[in-house]
């Protein structure tokens, strides 16, 4: 009767080392037949900084990124908070891809001889570009009485300086650089700003100004659109010209955001509906 029982105790030792032997060989199988930039050794990354906006956390919007990207494959989601560092950190990086205002990008390829190019473009509301508008209290008249005054913008003072001088011309170089800059969370921020009688003028999108008209239309009768830019091109993501699979990948699924619930949910963090190639038109506006 021991010997029965030794007997049989070895049979499912034996049983349970030929299954675990099959599911060791199904599982190998399986990792053959998925890509292999799923199980890439090396992590690829989205490397972020906009000055067009004004994120207080990083936490919420890295957190999420990171959640979504790594369900995919080995991909991770790094922002930051100033242009130096992020300039300094990125020029000749070829793991990963590059998310940033497409001003950014022009000033970048003027500044540095950097090996990218623009593979994607922002899309809201169906359009690839956008245009800014000065708006000011209704008793301001004139560019001139703008002098040394405040502009709230959710933009850094670099870039809300520099697309003022765009918009206002070289001429007008002494009052763009007497201006003092409120730098606000969101546009509808800085027109709420300009309402409650912090700055006197805001820099924002159209879109923004009408979305005041709908909510405080009291409000938005005391405002006086002023001046507008000429369209500006969403922001961008670059990559390194030499790609290989895995950030080819990585573009892919940037791309393809849009298509599904947890995509969208993240793109409206960025501020936009979606992305799509950049065309002829987007580089004639970058530069290229």
């Amino acid at each position: 009767m021991p010997i029965l029982k030794h007997n049989k105790y070895e049979a499912v030792k034996v049983c349970n080392r030929y299954l675990q032997l099959t599911a060791f060989y199904l599982l190998t199988c399986l990792m053959l037949s998925i890509p292999s930039k799923t199980f890439a050794s090396d992590t690829y990354t989205i490397y972020f900084y906009n000055p067009e906006t004004n994120i207080n956390n990083f936490a919420p919007l890295k957190i999420e990124f990171d959640k979504y990207l790594s369900s995919y494959g080995p991909f991770q989601f790094q922002p930051f908070s100033d242009r130096k560092s992020f300039e300094k950190y990125i020029v000749g990086r070829n793991d990963g891809v590059f998310l940033m205002s497409s001003w950014h990008f022009r000033q970048l390829k003027r500044k540095f001889p950097i090996d990218m190019e623009a593979k994607l473009v922002g899309v809201s509301k169906g359009k690839s570009t956008q245009e800014k508008i000065l708006t000011t209290k209704s008793n301001i008249i004139n560019i001139n009485l703008l002098k040394g005054k405040i502009v709230a913008s959710s933009g850094n003072e670099e870039y809300t300086k520099s697309v003022l001088m765009q918009m206002l011309g070289e001429e007008k170089n002494n009052i763009v650089s007497s201006m003092k800059i409120l730098t606000v969370p969101k546009d509808i921020d800085a027109l709420m700003a300009v309402g409650y009688g912090m700055a006197d003028s805001a820099l924002t999108t159209e879109s923004s100004l009408a979305k005041l008209a709908a909510i405080n239309p009291k409000q938005y009768r005391f405002l006086r659109p002023l001046a507008k830019s000429e369209e500006i091109l969403l922001p961008i993501v670059a990559a390194p010209k030499q790609s290989d699979e895995n950030i080819k990948w990585l573009l892919t699924i940037i791309e393809k955001m849009e298509t599904v619930q947890a995509g969208k949910t993240k793109l409206k963090m960025l501020g936009v509906d979606g992305w799509k190639k950049v065309g002829e038109l987007e580089r004639v506006f970058l530069g290229e």
